[in-house]
């Protein structure tokens, strides 16, 4: 069984820029696959893919310079492999779908994740945790079912990705193989790894020959594209690791989220391919406002849980420093019981809280 790694000792600070990082690394990778696909029409994901990984490779050997061991190589390839299918699928989807309803679908992935967590690690979640996803969810139904520019196999590349993503969340988070290495030296073999199984895929598919007849290499708005797309994708894949490392997976989806109300107005606008029509608006809006909601959620609940934590103690006198469940361990032994310091930090928090008015009122 999974067991969550233990991710105390993270100041506010770090697990907001964490958070941050990723989340505007998303928006910018984001935007700049959805140019390449659909402003310059070079819809080619396994090659987009494949040159991201190209630029990842040597960049993380030599900023980490691990160790290159089998066992090293044989332990992290389970995670390369859902790695890469998470890359190639999302781009799919990209390709495929406009980026309100590309964002709407993803906030499955938060369904993904709640259902492997609970499989996986026994997690249980709380009733206002499953309401807020149940209207992100509500609102995606609501649209996907008035959506203009309906696309199976964007939705459907879509759906894999939501499942790929939640899984390799929690493998970053959890899988003994990650302990040994930095976050820049596991990109690094996720990288190279990746890139066999990239090169059989596209020599298997028929892109070689689409590509060889693509009009716009001279192009510098794709050339552009192209690059950005290649270093952002380094960047996004390092930020992911990061924030998961150092906030919980879910957290991690929780970043994605905020950053997708951003996305799915922008992208409304920039690109060209959405059709508006109410349904698919209300449903959209629904889906946003349970994001937001789900967010604040879980800051809350961040926040109680950093309060705990500092109130819990760090050093025995006799067994030296404490980590983890010894910081409770040792609580229990002083005769001050666990629950007296959630109340301390549910008032608190309760204090702290500002006033949210309706939308409209003054």
């Amino acid at each position: 069984m999974l067991r969550p790694a233990d991710d105390s000792g993270k100041s506010v600070v770090q697990r907001v820029s964490a958070a941050g990082y990723y989340a505007g690394s998303s928006i910018l990778v984001q935007f700049m696959n959805k140019a390449l696909f659909t402003t310059f029409h070079f819809q080619f994901p396994i090659t987009v893919a494949l040159a991201q990984m190209l630029v990842m490779l040597p960049i993380c050997y030599l900023v980490a310079k691990p160790r290159l061991e089998w066992a090293t190589a044989k332990a992290v390839f389970p995670l390369a492999v859902v790695n890469i299918l998470n890359v190639v699928f999302g781009l799919v989807g990209t390709a495929d779908l406009n980026v309100p309803m590309f964002i709407a679908l993803r906030r499955f992935t938060l369904v993904c994740t709640i259902v492997l967590e609970r499989s996986l690690m026994h997690k249980q979640h709380d009733r206002a945790t499953i309401g807020a996803v149940a209207l992100m969810i509500g609102g995606a139904v609501v649209a996907a079912a008035t959506d203009l520019t309906f696309s199976l196999y964007g939705y459907v590349a879509v759906v894999i990705n939501n499942f790929l993503t939640a899984l390799y969340l929690i493998m970053v988070k959890n899988s003994p193989a990650t302990s040994g290495l930095t976050t820049t030296g596991l990109l690094g073999y996720n990288a190279a790894l990746s890139l066999p199984l990239l090169t059989a895929a596209l020599a298997l598919s028929n892109e070689p020959r689409q590509i060889s007849l693509y009009p716009g290499f001279r192009w510098r708005g794709y050339q552009v594209s192209m690059v950005l797309s290649c270093i952002l994708g380094l960047t996004v894949s390092h930020s992911t690791f990061v924030c998961t490392r150092i906030n919980d997976p879910i957290m991690t989806s929780t970043a994605g989220n905020l950053k997708n109300v951003i996305m799915t107005v922008v992208g409304a606008f920039a690109f060209g391919d959405f059709r508006f029509s109410v349904w698919n608006s209300v449903g959209l809006g629904m889906s946003m406002v349970g994001a937001i909601w789900y967010a604040a959620k879980s800051a809350m609940k961040a926040r109680r849980r950093m309060m705990k934590e500092s109130m819990l103690p760090t050093r025995d006198p006799e067994k030296g420093p404490l980590i983890g469940r010894d910081r409770s361990a040792a609580l229990r032994r002083n005769d001050m019981p666990i629950t007296s310091i959630q109340n301390s930090v549910d008032n608190t928090v309760q204090l702290e809280l500002p006033v949210i008015k309706p939308a409209g009122s003054l």
